[in-house]
C-alpha cells in the first residue's frame, strides 16, 4: 500500500467530510473509487470494511464514523516515500474559498526551446494548431480528425484516463509482474538485431539494475547514452531470470522529477486517431499548457466559484491533464463539469425567456364546456394524471404568455387524448391547432387515430381521405381535420394548404412540412410536437419566429431520463403521466430464444385467437435484405399466410402503403375482421385495440429498449391478460442485456434510465437536429450538480437576463456558442 495512494485517499475523505458526507467528493460516488482502488487499499479496508451496501448505503452518522475510523487506521506517510519531495503539494485548508493554489507542473524543456510559440510570434487561444511551432503540419492534420483545430481545442482535449505511474520505486524493491516507475542512470545502451531492430538499455539507481528493451525502435539506443538520467514506467517482466521492462514509457530527466510527462507520473491517455501516437499527444498538450494556461480567462463569476469551493479554471484544466495523484482530478472534474452544465442551463433558460415573450402570445379563453362534453363522450374515464396535466395545459393556454410544456408518460398512459382535447379547446375559441410528427408514417397514424377519436367521416371533397370532418358536442360547426405531407399529390397538397390558409381546417396533422413558409396558419394557437426528441430545438425555434407565437406542447413517446429533462428540455415545463387507465392487465414478457420457443410463441397466438383475441407480429424490415439479418414484414406475411397461420385472417401494414390502404387495414383490425396484423414498427405509436393481447416482436435484438417498450404497450389495453414475445436467437452481448432488461421490467421510467446508460446520451437522443450538445466532462447521472447549475443560472439571469454586464462577457460568448450548436445555426 503506497504512501501516495493513502495520501490521495485521505484527501478524498477530507473533501467528503467538508461536503457533509453527501457522497459527492468523487464523481460517480465514493464506492466507485473504492472499487477501482480495492487492491491498493486492501490492507486498510480489511480493517474497516465499508459494509455490504457500500458507502452509499450508510446513514449520515455511519458515514462520518467510518471515515473517522479510516483516518485513525491510516499510517502517516514515511519521510522520503512515494514521489520525490519536490512534487509534494500542501493540503488545502478549506474549499471556500480554496487555499493558495498548488503550483502547476511546468512542461519540460523541449528542442523547441528558444523558438517563438507560434510561427508569427503571436499566440492566442484561437491560434490554429498548424500555426503553433511545436506542432508539425502532418500532426495538425491528424489532430483535425479529433476536432482539435486551435490551441483552445488542444487545452480541452482531456485524457480519457490516466495510468498511475506516479510512485517511484527503488529498483531493488521491484517484483516480477509489478507495474512500476523507476529513475536511474544509463549504464550502457546498444542496438539488438531483433526483428526490425531493438534498443537495449541497462539502468541503475544505485540500489540495483534493470534492463529495458524497445522493439522496432532501435534509434532510442543512440538517444540513451551512458550517464543519461532516465525515467521508465511499465510492467516488470522476467527475461532469462533478470528483471526487464519491454517497451516501457520513457523520459529523459533533464530537470527535476516534477517535470516528467511520460514516465514517473499519472500518465494521461488521450483519445487518438490512426497515426497519432500517445507520446506525440502528450508532448503537444504539455506545450499547450505552458503557453495556453496564462491566456485562459475564467468566465465563472468569482462569487459562484467561492460559494461552492470550485478550483480556478487554470488549475482545473492543468489537473485534468497532469494530476499528481488520482485525487487531484476529482475537484478538476467537478469544476469543469459545473462549467458545462452552467453554460447549458444559461442557454436553455434564456431560450425559455425568449419563448415566453409576454407581448406575442395567444390567450384562449373559455372552451371548458366543449372540453367537458368531449371528455364525457369518451368511452373511458381520464386518469387523475391526465386530468391534472390537462388542467395545467388549459390554464397556461388562457394566458398571453406562450406555453412551453413537455408532456411525458408511460406507454399507454393517454398522452394523445390530452393533446387532442387541448386542440379542441383552441378550436372552440376560434383558433387552429397543429400536430407535428417526425415521419409521414407517424403522421398518418396520428391522423387515423385523431379522426377515429373524434368520430370523423371522410370529406366528400376528398376521396383520398386527407381532409375529414367530425361533429363534436358543444361546437356549432363540424371540426375539420387535415393531413399534410410531402408525399401527397401536388393537387391535394395545394388544396390542403389553401384550406389551412383560409382557416377552414381546424386541426392539421403532418410532418415538418407544416412549418414551411408555404403553409400559412392565420389562427394557429396550439402546436403539438410528437416525439419531440426527433424534431429538436431547431424546429421549436421555427415556431418562435412566427409573428404570433402559438402555445407549444411537446410529447415524448416514452418517459425521459431526468438528466435529459434538465439539460436538453430545460426550457420546457414538465407534465408527467404515470397512471395507466383502469382495467389494464399486466403484460407477461418472454424472451423466445430457439425453435422450441418459437413454436410455443405460435401456440400462444393460436390460443388467444381461438378465444376471440387478436395479435400483432412486428418485423424491423419491410422487405428482405441480404445486407441485414432480420425478418421482413412482407416475407413473414407471405410465409405465415401460406404456412403456420394459413387458417387465420392475416393483414399487412407498413410505411410504404398509401394513407387509404393504411386506413382500410386499421379499420378492419379494429373491427375484428383480422386475427393477426403483420406490421413494421409503424404501429408503435397511436394504436389502441383493446382486443389485441399478443405482441410478437421478430428480430427483437434489432430494436432499442424504448422501442421495445413502446411496441409492448400496444397490447394489454383491455380486460384480458396479454403477452409480449421477444423473438431473438442471435443477439450480441449488448442486445442480450437489452432483452433481459425488457423481460424483467415493465416500468418505462426505469427503462428510460437503463436505455440512456447503455446507449449514451448522443445515441439515445438520436440525430444532431435534436439540439443535444454532448459534454466533455459532465456526466448525466450527476443530477445534483445539474440542479446546482440550474439554480445559479436562474439567479444570474434574474439580475442580467441578456448577459450584458461586462463581467459576464465570457459567459455570453460561451452561451451563444452553445445555443448555436443546439439549434444547428452556424457560429
Amino acid at each position: 500500500m503506497s504512501a501516495q495512494k493513502i495520501a490521495s485517499f485521505l484527501k478524498i475523505l477530507d473533501l467528503e467530510a467538508r461536503r457533509d458526507y453527501s457522497d459527492k467528493a468523487v464523481i460517480g460516488g465514493l464506492d466507485r473509487f473504492l472499487e477501482i482502488s480495492a487492491a491498493e487499499l486492501a490492507e486498510i479496508l480489511g480493517k474497516a470494511p465499508v459494509g455490504v451496501g457500500g458507502y452509499a448505503g450508510l446513514s449520515h452518522t455511519d458515514r462520518r464514523s467510518w471515515i473517522q475510523q479510516i483516518r485513525g487506521l491510516a499510517p502517516s506517510p514515511p519521510v522520503g516515500s512515494g514521489r520525490p519531495a519536490t512534487t509534494a503539494k500542501p493540503p488545502r485548508a478549506t474549499p471556500e474559498p480554496p487555499a493558495a493554489k498548488r503550483p502547476l507542473r511546468a512542461a519540460p524543456s523541449r528542442p523547441t526551446k528558444g523558438k517563438k510559440p507560434s510561427r508569427d510570434g503571436k499566440v492566442k487561444l484561437q491560434t490554429r494548431i498548424d500555426d503553433l511551432s511545436f506542432i508539425r503540419r502532418p500532426t495538425a492534420i491528424k489532430m483535425d480528425r479529433l476536432g482539435v483545430k486551435t490551441l483552445y481545442d488542444l487545452l480541452y482535449l482531456f485524457p480519457s484516463r490516466h495510468i498511475d505511474y506516479s510512485t517511484i520505486t527503488a529498483i531493488s524493491e521491484l517484483e516480477f509482474g509489478q507495474t512500476a516507475s523507476v529513475i536511474g542512470h544509463v549504464v550502457r545502451s546498444s542496438r539488438k538485431r531483433i526483428g526490425r531492430g531493438a534498443a537495449f538499455v541497462v539502468l541503475s539507481d544505485n540500489t540495483g539494475i534493470i534492463e529495458a528493451t524497445w522493439f522496432n525502435q532501435a534509434y532510442l539506443a543512440d538517444r540513451f547514452k551512458p550517464g543519461t538520467t532516465l525515467a521508465l514506467s511499465g510492467k516488470v517482466q522476467a527475461f532469462r531470470e533478470k528483471a526487464q521492462f519491454q517497451n516501457p514509457e520513457y523520459e529523459i530527466v533533464s530537470g527535476g522529477a516534477d517535470e516528467l510527462v511520460h514516465a514517473g507520473v499519472m500518465l494521461p491517455v488521450y483519445p487518438t486517431t490512426e497515426g497519432l501516437p500517445q507520446r506525440t499527444l502528450r508532448n503537444a498538450t504539455s506545450e499547450a499548457l505552458e503557453i495556453g494556461l496564462p491566456l485562459l480567462k475564467d468566465p465563472l463569476p468569482a462569487e459562484i466559484r467561492t460559494r461552492h469551493g470550485f478550483q480556478k479554471l487554470t488549475q482545473a484544466v492543468h489537473d485534468m491533464h497532469l494530476p499528481g495523484s488520482p485525487g487531484d482530478t476529482v475537484e478538476a472534474q467537478r469544476r469543469l463539469a459545473f462549467d458545462e452544465l452552467f453554460v447549458n442551463q444559461l442557454a436553455v433558460q434564456r431560450r425559455r425567456l425568449e419563448w415566453q415573450d409576454r407581448s406575442a402570445g395567444v390567450a384562449i379563453p373559455g372552451g371548458r364546456g366543449v372540453v367537458d362534453r368531449f371528455i364525457a363522450s369518451l368511452p373511458f374515464r381520464l386518469t387523475a394524471d391526465q386530468e391534472s396535466a390537462l388542467n395545467e395545459i388549459l390554464a397556461e393556454m388562457s394566458e398571453t404568455v406562450p406555453m412551453a410544456r413537455l408532456l411525458q408518460g408511460e406507454v399507454g398512459s393517454g398522452k394523445t387524448v390530452v393533446a387532442v382535447t387541448a386542440m379542441l379547446a383552441a378550436v372552440a375559441a376560434g383558433y387552429q391547432g397543429a400536430l407535428l410528427a417526425p415521419t409521414e408514417v407517424l403522421a398518418d397514424q396520428h391522423f387515423i387515430n385523431i379522426t377515429r377519436m373524434l368520430g370523423a367521416d371522410t370529406d366528400d371533397a376528398f376521396n383520398q381521405g386527407v381532409i375529414r370532418t367530425a361533429n363534436v358536442p358543444g361546437l356549432e360547426k363540424p371540426v375539420r381535420i387535415a393531413v399534410l405531407e410531402g408525399s401527397l399529390r401536388a393537387s391535394d397538397k395545394a388544396e390542403v394548404q389553401r384550406q389551412i390558409a383560409e382557416g377552414s381546417v381546424d386541426i392539421a396533422v403532418g410532418t415538418h412540412a407544416l412549418l414551411q413558409e408555404a403553409v400559412e396558419f392565420p389562427k394557429l394557437a396550439l402546436a403539438v410536437i410528437d416525439e419531440q426528441h426527433r424534431f429538436g430545438v431547431e424546429q421549436r425555434t421555427g415556431l418562435q419566429q412566427r409573428a404570433v407565437k402559438p402555445h407549444l406542447l411537446a410529447m415524448s413517446a416514452t418517459p425521459i431520463p431526468r438528466s435529459l429533462a434538465l439539460t436538453l428540455y430545460g426550457d420546457l415545463d414538465l407534465s408527467t403521466l404515470r397512471e395507466l387507465p383502469g382495467g389494464r392487465q399486466k403484460i407477461k414478457t418472454r424472451w423466445m430464444r430457439n425453435a422450441r420457443d418459437r413454436q410455443a410463441g405460435y401456440e400462444i397466438v393460436r390460443v388467444e385467437v381461438a378465444a376471440g383475441r387478436q395479435a400483432f407480429i412486428v418485423c424491423p424490415l419491410i422487405d428482405f435484405s441480404d445486407q441485414i439479418e432480420a425478418r421482413a414484414a412482407t416475407v413473414e406475411y407471405e410465409n405465415l399466410s401460406t404456412g403456420e397461420f394459413s387458417d387465420l385472417r392475416l393483414g399487412l401494414l407498413h410505411g410504404r402503403m398509401t394513407l387509404g390502404e393504411k386506413q382500410s387495414i386499421m379499420a378492419r383490425f379494429h373491427a375484428g375482421e383480422l386475427d393477426v396484423l403483420v406490421a413494421t414498427p409503424v404501429i408503435e405509436v397511436g394504436i389502441d385495440v383493446a382486443n389485441a393481447t399478443v405482441m410478437m416482436i421478430e428480430s427483437a435484438e434489432r430494436f432499442g429498449l424504448s422501442q421495445l417498450h413502446q411496441l409492448r404497450g400496444r397490447v394489454g389495453r383491455g380486460e384480458y391478460a396479454s403477452h409480449c414475445l421477444l423473438m431473438s436467437d442471435g443477439a450480441g452481448a449488448e442486445a442480450r442485456e437489452r432483452l433481459s432488461i425488457v423481460e424483467r421490467s415493465s416500468d418505462g421510467f426505469e427503462l428510460s434510465e437503463e436505455d440512456l446508460r447503455i446507449r449514451g446520451p448522443g445515441d439515445y437522443v438520436g440525430t444532431r437536429q435534436s439540439g443535444f450538445v454532448e459534454f466533455k466532462v459532465a456526466r448525466l447521472n450527476d443530477v445534483e450538480l445539474m440542479m446546482l447549475a440550474k439554480t445559479e443560472a436562474l439567479d444570474l439571469l434574474a439580475d442580467d437576463p441578456e448577459l450584458e454586464a461586462r463581467k459576464h462577457s465570457g459567459l455570453a460568448t460561451l452561451v451563444k456558442r452553445s445555443s448555436e450548436r443546439m439549434t444547428g445555426t452556424p457560429s
